[in-house]
């Protein structure tokens, strides 16, 4: 899709000249949740489209498009309730003849988070099978809001899902049961790592040592004092399997109690819990990955 830059500037040319110049932009990702996952044929399906504005000066712009084959899949729905953008250069548009999903946004205030939705989609399969809904670097783009409307965009994921009857999703739910409190490694996708959470059984997307860190942080569970040191020389009960514990009598530090040995492993700082969950991970392929349907909180 051409990127019609002065019309998508223009609505936000008094919010971009009243910014200071600043050269440091963060790096964004834009991404389907929930992406991937096994469903029943006869039910809709609604993701999310999400953004993570990667931090820095934050964004407040995006387009992109999102294809599919019409042939499989029927986007029925746009939904924009509960976006992070106010302004729309271009609504969001089904063109079910193309198989695309386009849009073009923006809002008055610099969105600086982790999760920010862009819009809802709702969509129909037309038959049983593996099908996508893909987005590519080269269509899509989240600008800086740091007055200089640099496109920071760095990951893009769509969505991989498979349709069929109460047999395939009940295959995959095996999948998904045996993967609970594990952090997986997508060795076929740069070695993205994930963790599986026990508490929904959805599996959560790591991204950098920070987000990863306030990630598990926020799906902790609390416990005392003593129950760490109850076990600290052992394995904990199975109960808390693959779960994230935090001492709430010690500073609220977080360990992680890695399913296979059951014993708790330090998170730390940032940069120690990511490369603690990265030496406890286990690789997957893509095929296997995309039946744990992923989530962002």
């Amino acid at each position: 899709m051409s990127f019609n830059k002065k019309l998508f500037l223009s609505l936000f040319a008094y919010l971009l000249l009243s910014l200071p110049l600043d050269t440091h932009a963060a790096e964004a990702r834009i991404f389907l949740s929930s992406g991937a996952g096994a469903y029943l044929t006869s039910k809709d399906l609604t993701t999310r489209l999400m953004i993570n504005s990667g931090g820095g000066d934050g964004i407040n712009a995006a387009e992109g498009v999102i294809k599919y084959d019409p042939k499989k899949i029927k986007i029925k729905k746009i939904i924009k309730d509960g976006s992070i953008f106010d302004l729309w250069a271009k609504e969001p548009v089904i063109n079910g003849q193309k198989g695309e999903v386009t849009f073009s946004g923006g809002t008055t205030k610099a969105f600086n988070g982790s999760l920010g939705l862009i819009l809802k989609i709702q969509l129909s399969p037309l038959s049983s099978g593996a099908y996508s809904l893909e987005m590519s670097t080269s269509t899509t783009m989240a600008l800086a809001a740091n007055g200089l409307a640099e496109n920071i965009t760095k990951d893009v994921d769509g969505g991989d899902y498979i349709f069929g009857s109460s047999a395939t999703v009940s295959d995959a739910e095996k999948i998904r049961n045996k993967m609970l409190g594990r952090i997986l490694l997508q060795v076929e996708k740069s070695g993205r790592s994930w963790y599986v959470y026990p508490g929904d059984r959805m599996r959560y997307f790591l991204g950098r040592p920070a987000d990863a860190f306030n990630l598990m942080r926020k799906l902790g569970l609390g416990v005392n004092h003593a129950y760490i040191k109850k076990y600290e020389k052992g394995a904990f009960p199975a109960t808390v399997s693959g779960k994230i514990l935090l001492d709430v009598e010690d500073s609220g530090k977080a360990y992680y109690i890695n399913p296979t040995d059951r014993k708790a492993y330090y998170l730390g700082r940032p940069a120690d819990a990511f490369q603690v969950m990265r030496k406890l991970g286990l690789g997957i392929s893509n095929d296997l990955i995309k039946k744990i349907p992923d989530w962002a909180i």
